[in-house]
């Protein structure tokens, strides 16, 4: 039979087993099935039914059914009392019935990742032998095997599909930027916010403008200046005159923020009056215009950027402002490799690329719901929490910031930790959460959630990120046992 990645000597026994395996006959209480094993022949499987007292008494299941597990002999049938018989039976036929399942679930492993084939073969010998060997302790668990079902595992493959498309479209426009592009995205998915820090010429607006033509959302741009108002974002109650009858009425007319992504340009030159304008419609997902409120389009996102470089003419963000948005990107300059293909590709006027339709903002909004059933286990939820409280008791983790902290993460940093750990997982097309998925946006989560003191010196918040997630135990996310694939 073909090679199962991460399969040992003692799996491969029992899936050869389960392979040969046929059931003697059939009652009203069984059903068979055929099932295609990558490099097998297709074995017929017995699956469990209505009624399950009935077929454990009935013959439809012989001693063949025993050998799915190597420590159950067919010769431990002879002289077994009937109740030990229906005992032994049903731990063969729940192994069996795991089995079958984590069969079902095998990738094509000429196209799967390298990660999804680990885990698919990991969950096989789960079910096989009810423990993991010792080459595959260390691999993370297949979506089977971490309690997502096999309906999500499908559909985060699905979306993941859709995702890599968007990036391939994004990038007949921007060269490299993938951290910005990939943060664009999860944030779209989540629903949330991301402010853009970089210096003038990397890509930005270009980049925000690209994704809004490959998702074909509703787009509207406003540059930030000290002489903005609110009403120049959310708009105003205006009082006309009606031509034809001379009467005058209060008009309301909306502003740029109705939209589905709104990008605020250099939002460090408007004022802050202006700024916290934003804050109703970034935390709520509607905005107040003199005495009406009025929600706004699903889904909604700001994109702001700001300039770090400005030292004159801008007012800077709130740290409470800051935290509404959910990444915090530091745009870098482009490499000298792609600064030539930049200048290749817009030296011209004319005939510039330009990102098409890829998908819609529905597709965006149920990717949303697919991510929200990846499946975490508690130690990654843990370790989320260790990564947050480590920025308010460094000391406690080994970290030597006690006076370089003034202010930690606020809640809506673990919040969002797990959010985009999620997105970021589907994205990768995994149906589970490991600790690289929170490491990976890490930084990005809690940058700017994090306030330093003066003694910080020339020390920045990624620093100190770098010397959490040093410090802070990476967790081993548990695999369940094969009694926990089965449900009663």
């Amino acid at each position: 039979m073909k090679n199962v990645p991460c399969l040992s000597k003692l799996a491969k026994l029992g899936l050869a087993a389960t392979m040969a395996f046929t059931p003697l006959a059939s009652s009203a209480q069984t059903v068979t099935g055929r099932v295609a094993v990558p490099g097998g022949s297709a074995a017929i499987v017995p699956t469990i039914g209505s009624g399950l007292g009935a077929p454990l008494a009935a013959p439809a299941f012989g001693p063949a059914a025993l050998s799915l597990t190597p420590a159950l002999a067919p010769s431990a049938l002879v002289a077994t009392p009937a109740p030990a018989l229906r005992a032994e039976a049903f731990s063969a036929i729940s192994r069996m019935v795991a089995v079958n399942a984590a069969v079902a679930a095998l990738p094509d492993f000429g196209k799967a990742s390298a990660a999804d084939s680990r885990g698919a073969g990991t969950a096989l010998e789960l079910a096989l032998t009810g423990e993991r060997s010792a080459a595959s302790v260390a691999e993370a668990p297949s979506a089977l095997a971490s309690g997502a079902s096999a309906e999500t595992a499908q559909a985060v493959t699905e979306k993941a599909a859709i995702i890599a498309k968007i990036r391939a479209e994004i990038a007949k426009v921007i060269v490299g930027q993938e951290e910005m592009i990939g943060s664009i995205i999860n944030a779209m998915i989540a629903s949330e916010h991301v402010l853009l820090e970089g210096v003038p010429g990397v890509a930005k607006t270009q980049t925000v403008k690209a994704f809004s033509d490959a998702v074909e959302g509703q787009f509207q741009r406003v540059q930030g200046t000290p002489d903005k108002l609110p009403s120049d974002l959310l708009g105003a109650e205006i009082l006309q005159e009606d031509p034809a009858t001379g009467q005058k009425a209060i008009k309301l007319e909306k502003g740029p923020v109705f939209t589905n992504i709104l990008l605020v340009d250099e939002i460090n030159r408007m004022m802050p009056k202006t700024q916290a304008a934003l804050l109703e419609a970034m935390a709520e997902g509607r905005s107040t215009i003199g005495r009406n409120t009025l929600e706004l389009p699903k889904p909604f996102m700001v994109l702001a950027t700001q300039n770090p470089i400005e030292q004159e003419g801008v007012y800077r963000l709130p740290e409470a402002q800051q935290d509404r948005f959910m990444f915090k990107v530091l745009v870098p300059r482009p490499a000298m490799s792609e600064l030539k293909t930049i200048m290749n590709r817009f030296s011209t006027k004319d005939n510039q690329p330009k990102a098409g339709k890829i998908t819609s903002l529905d597709e965006m909004v149920e990717m949303r719901k697919v991510a929200e059933q990846v499946y975490v286990d508690e130690s990654v939820q843990d370790y989320i929490l260790n990564l947050v409280e480590a920025t308010h008791n460094p000391t406690q983790y080994g970290v030597a910031a006690k006076d370089v902290i003034t202010d930690g993460a606020s809640p809506r940093a673990a919040i969002f930790l797990l959010k985009s750990a999620k997105i970021n997982a589907l994205m990768e097309g995994r149906a589970w959460v490991g600790p690289e998925d929170v490491r990976a946006v890490a930084k990005r989560v809690l940058r700017h959630r994090i306030v330093l003191s003066f003694q910080a010196n020339n020390m920045t918040t990624d620093m100190v990120i770098d010397s959490i997630l040093a410090k802070v135990p990476v967790p081993r996310p548990r695999v369940p046992t094969a009694a926990r694939l089965v449900k009663p």
